[in-house]
């Protein structure tokens, strides 16, 4: 014993966690209390590793994973954690939770423990280890468990250790093996490193992104074969506005041993064939919202609307063949609820039977790391539809989606891969062109010089702009509506006052979602001396792009999708005012955005307007600097104030 501690040769306990000691025969043999190696030899590296990364939360000292591929086809994987709390944020590696299905996995801890500073070892009370149903959320219920513990009295300068194995007796499918590994992340990561075991029969392909320095070996045994992949001190990234995410930025390794996607494109198509039947039911829903439409066009964006509208997201999985694939169309349809899987199935089936040819494909939505096309495997967190007509080429809707006007989906599905499994292929969902993603904005505007001058503000949206700006105001209600517009107007003046408002076509998803805003501004000119101007309200704010605050980037600017913005104003003077000067027309572009706008006097009224057009939603490094200098030259002419004076005065 020393101090509050009772040292043992293997750990170290504080005194107040000790009931009781029983000595055996023979009876305590004294000597020098000792820490064992493994500790030591950890305790040398925490060391090392505060002096070299104190300005970080934490730092991972192992991230370990072994992943073995039984004979059967029944799999086991080991992973072991060790890491370094430098400051409060990183306490939350006191509480370890891990989600697992009982129906396929079985989870055992095999290693909990706190590293203090001094060497005592605190191992974790196996029975305080829970096994409990996660949290049901009011769109999603799963059979699925979670195994926790939760490490008490731990304070920065700790270091947080845990071993636990995982075997998967009832894989999705025992001829598939995939595996994804990611050597660092959000913190430091000194060793990271995985292995897999596999039959010696096996076939494996893999690929590393993001790295070229990663340690592999690989091992040949009589009945097996071993491949080891190391990755040694590891930085996360610098954090830049926009950029992509950090599983597209860190070392990966992609693994699988299939040879090509035939079995996994067979093994989805099965699924979802046998779920997409056209019954007696389905055939009469999709007749009775098609029966007056002529082209199909207009059928398609019939049911889409429907599907969105009526059939509310609600995910509640449990077997493997509901989890992957979904439930059948009419039982969907019965539930009036399903999620990104059963809807797709339902939405495909609706288009089946009016003759037109669709499936659910798999997706992973932005941002998320790119498919990997060399490694088949299974992929995507998310199911829409791709359409193959007759004569066109083939597109994609999203009908998990509750406000995208046809043909428009959310922004999420843009730029990524889709597997299109009973088509056999996988497909790029294109970057749409920008006026699908318009957004129009108009102005009228009375200029009064003695007293409040009148602005009539219309908007007009397209695409998964649209989407968002209906899902915002449909969640209001009209207490909530007039005070949002309130405050609107306040942000461009706050002597401003609402006079009236409209939303057109808000719960109609099938025409435009259009905003009329009425309202009167006292002293709309500012006045210096004899001169007054005017600057154009909200165009700066529109075009001030806090992203680009770096004069420099390291990765890639990723925007939600493309976009297009178009202004017109009408500003209707009193006669007694005369312009003095106006900016020249401009004209800027470049590969990626374009940028032009003009202003035109006509008599009494002052006309502007303007057309802002980003085609992709990638600005890559090379590219930065050109479309800082371009935005940064749009800005300043849209900040360049209208200088007037009345006519007869003298400056």
């Amino acid at each position: 014993m020393r101090n509050d501690s009772i040292y043992t040769k293997d750990e170290v306990f504080l005194r107040s966690e000790v009931k009781s000691i029983i000595f055996g025969e023979g009876g305590f043999e004294e000597g020098e209390e000792t820490i064992s190696i493994d500790i030591q030899n950890i305790l040398k590296e925490r060391e090392k590793i505060i002096t070299k990364y104190y300005d970080f939360d934490g730092v991972v000292m192992l991230d370990k994973g072994v992943n073995t591929l039984l004979p059967l086809g029944t799999r086991k994987y080991e992973y072991h954690f060790r890491g370094l709390i430098l400051k409060d944020s990183k306490r939350s590696w006191a509480s370890f939770q891990h989600s697992f299905d009982p129906q396929r996995e079985k989870v055992k801890i095999d290693l909990a423990r706190v590293i203090k500073p001094d060497g005592r070892v605190i191992s974790l009370d196996m029975n305080k280890i829970k096994i409990t149903k996660p949290k049901a959320e009011e769109i999603y219920f799963t059979k699925r468990r979670i195994i926790s513990f939760q490490f008490p009295n731990v304070e920065v300068g700790d270091i947080i250790e845990y071993k636990y194995t995982e075997e998967i007796f009832n894989p999705w499918d025992k001829k598939i093996f995939t595996m994804g590994w990611f050597f660092g992340g959000e913190d430091p990561v000194i060793e990271s490193s995985i292995r897999i075991i596999v039959p010696i029969k096996t076939f494996i392909v893999f690929k590393i992104k993001n790295d070229d320095s990663i340690f592999i070996d690989s091992l040949y045994r009589d009945s097996t074969k071993e491949y080891y992949f190391e990755k040694r001190n590891t930085l996360p990234p610098v954090e830049e506005p926009l950029m992509p995410s950090i599983e597209e930025i860190i070392p990966f390794l992609q693994l699988s041993n299939q040879k090509d996607w035939n079995y996994i494109f067979n093994w989805y198509s099965d699924f979802q064939k046998k779920r997409m039947v056209v019954t007696e039911k389905v055939q009469k829903l999709a007749d009775s919202l098609t029966k007056d439409l002529k082209t199909n066009e207009e059928k398609i964006a019939s049911l889409y609307h429907w599907i969105q509208r009526n059939i509310r997201y609600i995910s509640i999985k449990g077997a493997i063949a509901s989890g992957v694939s979904g439930h059948t169309a009419e039982q969907t349809l019965e539930n009036g609820y399903g999620d990104c899987t059963d809807k797709a199935i339902l939405f495909s089936t609706l288009l089946k039977a009016i003759g037109i040819e669709a499936y659910p494909v798999y997706l992973h939505t932005h941002p998320s790391p790119e498919l990997a096309k060399e490694v088949p495997s299974f992929w995507g967190d998310h199911a829409i539809v791709e359409i193959f007509p007759e004569n066109g080429d083939p597109y994609f809707l999203d009908p998990v989606s509750e406000y995208s006007r046809y043909p428009s989906f959310p922004s999420m599905d843009h730029g990524v891969d889709a597997i299109c499994a009973q088509k056999s292929r996988i497909d790029f969902i294109e970057i749409p062109e920008p006026e699908r993603n318009l957004r129009e904005y108009s102005y009228d505007i009375e200029i009064k010089l003695d007293s409040f001058s009148i602005v009539k503000f219309h908007s007009k949206y397209n695409g998964s702009y649209e989407a968002g700006v209906r899902a915002y105001w449909e969640s209001l209600d009209s207490t909530q509506k007039k005070n949002q517009f309130e405050k609107m107007i306040k942000r461009i003046s706050p002597y401003a006052q609402l006079l009236e408002y409209e939303l057109l076509n808000l719960n109609d998803i099938s025409k435009p979602l259009e905003m009329t805003i009425r309202y009167q501004i006292p002293n709309f000119l500012k006045k210096q001396g004899e001169l007054y101007f005017l600057k154009l309200p909200e165009l700066k704010e529109r075009y001030t792009k806090d992203e680009l605050s770096l004069s420099t980037r390291n990765y890639d600017l990723i925007y939600e999708t493309s976009e297009e913005i178009t202004h017109s104003f009408k500003i209707y003077l009193p006669s007694q005012v005369e312009i003095l000067s106006l900016p020249e027309k401009i004209s800027l572009s470049n590969s990626k955005v374009e940028y032009s706008a003009f202003y035109l006097v006509k008599e009494d009224t002052l006309i502007f307007k303007d057309v802002w057009k980003r085609r992709d939603k990638k600005i890559k490094v090379s590219e930065y600097k050109e479309y800082k200098n371009l935005c940064n030259k749009l800005l300043k002419y849209v900040e360049r104030p209208i200088i007037m004076k009345v006519k007869g005065d003298t400056e």
